[in-house]
């Protein structure tokens, strides 16, 4: 493997070929967060789960217990697996109060990944104190203390320095990503500490490590980067990467332009480095839209327990309903019990592990699937836009919510639910307009395209082509469908509207 470096807004090798970093955050292996194991805000950070263990299991079984966890929640099987996936890159969000004992779990993820060609970024997820005050950096007082006491950020200036002399000739490791979500609003009043400590962090790591990239986030959830207004001459150091989080907000580019400005001015490579906690179709939207624009992406989260929007799952123990209620304070548990249920959690991890093949085709756009009519790549509009849904503004399409209503989608499906009717959008083609939309196949097959649309006039007719070949008409009122054999890789599907007009809703891609 060969280190990368930034370079004219891209990550390259040391060779000079400029690489996507595509790939998924392993959140809850050495930083479990509540909602991973569905116990939500009822126990949400991993010093409070570890009370919990030993409080109601005593303190032999929980030393076992998280000792077996950290060796089997993420195993070398999971990175074939991603390595499959086509993924080149993981996020490794790590715990500064764990992290001297979990080092062997590191080396070993470097080592897998290193077989594998796959690169890992280190993520200081939870800094000395909490750099955000809230659940996801197991802070203890809900108050971001790395910003309040200085010897926090003596301490995590070492920790910082120790790994960067523990893996400076490590080429497997693309980066470090110095501070994970620093700062929500509600704590804005420290945002002007945050470039001082990358400052510091920045100069510290270079004394013993100039060859890796250094990743720095924004504020708010990593969405702020007004802190880098002048991070040209704040900093020195070009070899940077910046890094932004996005959830539950719309999937297109125009949400990106604070973004893309940004990496233009700085000519700096940026990277999306958790965004996820949604389902298929966001997914399918999301994704290949963030590789159209040159945007590195890692997916949040690679794991978590009972869920069909994450890549890899496993099934709620027995006992856990229990457990949940005893939580919430209305029942009693036993220490045997209480050791039986954990047990059992351990077992399902170990064994019993499933695949969202949902989730891995629609991250890749891989066929078979379902891709939502308003994700197309490219389009040819004659026709001037109407008012109806508030996204791709800049596209001259007209995307329209099929209870024409004039609004903003909404995108928030945390659990992965399906979008709700009141969401279900559509996009117009009238006669000589077409609209294309790439996807992908792994092996040589047959297809059946199917299109959910409408014709809006009784001689309405659309013409599909794949790659510009084996084009096929079709001029039913409902149910157009063709039939195409694609060999693996990257596709295009065309759409044309040859007379008339109709609206399209979504486009199905179907193994024969």
């Amino acid at each position: 493997m060969e280190f990368l470096r930034a370079e004219n807004q891209q990550v390259v090798t040391e060779s000079g070929k400029a690489l996507l970093l595509r790939g998924f955050g392993l959140g809850g292996w050495l930083l479990p967060e509540g909602y991973m194991w569905k116990l939500y805000t009822k126990c949400d950070r991993p010093r409070r789960m570890e009370a919990l263990i030993e409080k109601l299991c005593g303190e032999k079984f929980s030393a076992q217990f998280w000792k077996r966890y950290f060796e089997s929640y993420i195993t070398e099987r999971d990175l074939e697996f991603i390595s499959r996936q086509g993924m080149n890159c993981v996020r490794m969000p790590v715990n500064a109060r764990h992290l001297p004992q979990c080092l062997p779990q590191v080396d070993a993820l470097i080592d897998w990944c290193r077989k594998r060609n796959l690169y890992v970024i280190l993520d200081m997820h939870a800094a000395p104190g909490g750099q955000t005050g809230t659940n996801i950096d197991d802070s203890e007082s809900d108050t971001p203390l790395l910003f309040l006491e200085p010897e926090l950020q003596n301490e995590l200036v070492s920790l910082w320095v120790s790994l960067a002399q523990r893996y400076a000739n490590e080429p497997a490791v693309a980066g470090y990503d110095l501070l994970n979500e620093p700062l929500p609003n509600w704590f804005s009043q420290y945002n002007e500490k945050v470039m001082p400590l990358y400052r510091r962090l920045i100069s510290a790591i270079r004394k013993v490590d100039r060859r890796h990239l250094l990743i720095l986030e924004g504020v708010h959830w990593a969405t702020d980067w007004s802190i880098f207004k002048n991070l040209e001459t704040d900093l020195t150091d070009k070899n940077l990467m910046l890094q932004f989080h996005k959830y539950w907000n719309a999937p297109d580019a125009e949400s990106l332009t604070p973004y893309t400005d940004i990496r233009a001015r700085l000519d700096l490579p940026i990277l999306m480095g958790e965004g996820g906690e949604n389902n298929c179709d966001w997914y399918t939207g999301m994704f290949p839209m963030l590789e159209e624009q040159n945007i590195s992406w890692s997916f949040w989260t690679y794991k978590k327990m009972d869920c069909v929007n994450s890549p890899v799952s496993f099934p709620v123990p027995q006992g856990w309903d229990d457990l949940v209620r005893y939580i919430d304070g209305e029942g009693l548990l036993e220490q045997e019990q209480t050791v039986s249920i954990f047990e059992d959690f351990l077992n399902q991890i170990e064994n019993h592990c499933f695949v969202n093949e949902s989730v891995c085709r629609a991250l890749n756009r891989e066929a078979p699937l379902v891709i939502p009519a308003e994700y197309f790549s490219s389009c040819y509009i004659l026709t001037e836009r109407e008012p109806g849904a508030m996204l791709r503004m800049n596209s001259p399409a007209t995307i329209l919510f099929r209870n024409c209503e004039n609004r903003e989608p909404d995108y928030k499906r945390y659990g992965g639910e399906p979008q709700p009717e009141s969401e279900f959008l559509c996009v117009r083609l009238c006669a000589k307009e077409w609209m294309e939309y790439l996807f992908r196949t792994s092996a040589r097959a047959e297809w059946e395209i199917l299109l959910d649309c409408s014709a809006k006039n009784s001689d309405s007719v659309l013409l599909l082509s794949i790659d510009g070949n084996a084009v096929v008409l079709t001029k039913e009122d409902a149910g157009f469908r063709a039939q195409f054999c694609c060999a693996p890789g990257t596709h295009t599907l065309r759409i044309s509207c040859e007379l008339g007009e109709a609206l399209l809703y979504e486009v199905h891609i179907i193994s024969v």
